[in-house]
């Protein structure tokens, strides 16, 4: 599980990057954190509502479960991807997402009925990019989400991130 943060269009460093192409744009991302121990990098602001892309480049569908508070499904978009053979490290991650189905892929990525409601853990099929809408809106402090599939918590596939009052995010800049 990796963390990204978007890279600048003027920010010419090098290294393993993320790209994420949707029809004429790209937009260009490096991880930057990877194990529950990295220092934490969401800080919802308390009230406020997020929008987090949860990205599948695995053949595997992840049930992704988000502590604290329910969020909302917006959308299911099919992506194709590549990942060159020494684009996994430990924390670095290289790799071309496409949006649009990939030819061997078989999947509807409709949200289905059960989903339309709130929910607390969201299926992320593989190739695919699921959109979901949080508001954290009654604590403060640090939770986590993470895969609800034990072997996968078991082998660190969770990350932290601390809610906030927003009296409080001048501090953290």
């Amino acid at each position: 599980m990796r963390e990204l943060a978007v890279v600048d269009d003027e920010d010419e460093t090098t290294g393993p990057l993320i790209t994420l192409t949707d029809g004429d744009h790209t937009t260009r991302y490096r991880a930057v954190a990877a194990h529950f121990e990295d220092t934490a990098t969401f800080f919802p602001m308390l009230g406020q509502y997020e929008i987090w892309q949860l990205i599948n480049l695995t053949d595997d569908t992840h049930p992704i479960h988000i502590h604290l508070d329910p969020f909302q499904v917006l959308a299911r978009r099919p992506i194709g991807w590549e990942i060159p053979d020494d684009g996994i490290g430990d924390l670095d991650l290289s790799a071309r997402i496409t949006l649009g189905r990939d030819p061997d892929d078989e999947l509807d990525h409709v949200i289905d009925a059960n989903e339309r409601g709130l929910k607390d853990t969201v299926r992320v099929n593989p190739h695919e990019i699921v959109e979901i809408a949080v508001r954290f809106h009654a604590y403060s402090g640090r939770y986590m989400y993470h895969c609800h599939i034990l072997e996968h918590e078991d082998r660190d596939m969770m990350r932290p991130f601390v809610t906030m009052p927003p009296e409080l995010m001048p501090f953290m800049a």
